[in-house]
């Protein structure tokens, strides 16, 4: 899959006077537990802030931010020393995380797009709050519910003969214009600079031979390393991509594959889209920021966790000392459709889990119109027409994800 440069869409203008409402913004990111610990991503964001707020975005190139942040010569070898990009993929990451759990606080958020050094701000837009009807009367609240029943009755039927409740699941994003985009996340890799040592290094990880699947040369050496952030794809999130792309073969519907690394805030406005994975991919963290059930990191205390802002206090969707093996016995994930998005304006489906294993449970519940019936009692009886959200709960035996559950829903 080939990158192409993204489109970046401009920021909306803020008023200069909001300057000072900007940086107030980034003081309270840059005080936050995930950038307190990294001096490089303080010191880069706030750099690209204040550059982009003084209009100097002409200045904002790789090179220029590696010898005005970084202290490296004016002639150093950005292939060699990635340190701009490493820093940046990284503040991209602690941004999205940091609105997924702060952005009802925040009045603006600031972004720092793939693909570009200049630093973006948006109003940070607030759904209005749901108006509760007024009490009924009991013959009205009789006749209503006489009326509901028939309703149910008359999709149950339609259901049975235009489709399964999956088909129905599915149907905002099929009918949508235009060509799906599913963009897939990408972890961060590291190749070997000699390609003979890496050789050797596949060689030692792959043979039979004890002496040499045995041999231990220790610690790789930085400068020995080159980072990879648009190549891979984990291998639980690719078979996500083939169950769900399946989906869309079936429909006849057109689709096309990209990495998150290679979408831009541009492609997302263009097409109805399928978000997969979580932590890997920026674009979910951001889509789930402000939906009820989202995803939640505890770096320090090796915590990775589904949480519920409905009920903050259930902390029992988690997974300790999941890094970096994932030897885990259970895992959870978590659907959604969104109809309409109020930024893109376009439906999207994210499928996600903490690890690799719910992110291959959640496209196979995607994709099984059995597993998704199964789910039916649990769900709001007024899904078909809402927003949907699914918390799944999947066993993992031997690395290998179990028939996944839905154990949580909300629909709005």
């Amino acid at each position: 899959m080939s990158r192409r440069p993204d489109v970046t869409v401009p920021s909306p203008c803020l008023p200069p006077e909001q300057a000072e409402q900007i940086r107030a913004e980034l003081e309270r990111v840059l005080s936050n537990h995930l950038f307190r610990g990294s001096r490089r991503c303080q010191s880069l964001l706030r750099y690209i802030t204040e550059q982009t707020l003084a209009g100097n975005t002409h200045a904002l190139k790789e090179r220029t931010l590696g010898v005005e942040v970084f202290d490296r010569p004016p002639d150093y070898d950005t292939s060699q020393e990635p340190v701009v990009r490493a820093t940046a993929s990284e503040i991209r990451k602690k941004l999205a995380q940091y609105y997924q759990e702060n952005g009802g606080h925040s009045e603006i958020r600031i972004d720092l797009l793939p693909g570009s050094y200049v630093a973006e701000f948006h109003p940070v837009t607030v759904p209005e709050p749901v108006q509760e009807p007024r009490r009924a009367s009991v013959i009205g609240l009789s006749l209503a519910l006489a009326a509901l029943a028939a309703v149910v009755l008359c999709a149950a039927l339609l259901s049975h003969y235009q489709g399964s409740a999956l088909d129905t699941f599915w149907s905002p994003v099929l009918r949508a214009p235009g060509t799906v985009l599913i963009c897939v996340g990408q972890p961060i890799a590291y190749n070997l600079v000699s390609a003979s040592a890496q050789d050797k290094l596949q060689k030692k990880e792959d043979s039979a031979d004890p002496q040499l699947a045995g041999s231990d040369n220790g610690a790789i050496p930085r400068k020995d390393l080159i980072v990879l952030r648009d190549r891979y794809v984990a291998l639980g999130d690719a078979i996500c991509l083939a169950r769900l792309a399946s989906v869309f073969e079936g429909h006849r519907k057109a689709y096309r594959i990209r990495g998150e690394q290679s979408t831009s805030y541009a492609d997302l406005k263009e097409s109805p889209a399928v978000l997969i994975a979580a932590f890997d991919n920026q674009w979910t963290l951001q889509a789930a920021g402000q939906l009820r059930f989202t995803f939640e990191k505890d770096s320090a205390h090796d915590i990775d966790m589904v949480r519920d802002r409905a009920h903050p206090e259930n902390k029992q969707w988690k997974l300790i000392g999941a890094w970096p093996h994932w030897n885990v016995t259970d895992d959870y994930a978590i659907v959604s459709l969104i109809r309409r998005d109020v930024n893109t304006d376009r439906p999207f489906v994210i499928a996600a889990g903490i690890t690799e294993y719910g992110t291959m449970a959640a496209g196979d519940f995607l994709s099984n119109p059995q597993y998704f019936a199964d789910a039916l009692p649990i769900l709001p009886r007024d899904w078909r027409t809402k927003n949907l959200q699914m918390v799944l709960h999947v066993p993992i035996l031997h690395r290998t994800p179990g028939r996944p559950r839905v154990i949580a829903a909300h629909a709005w």
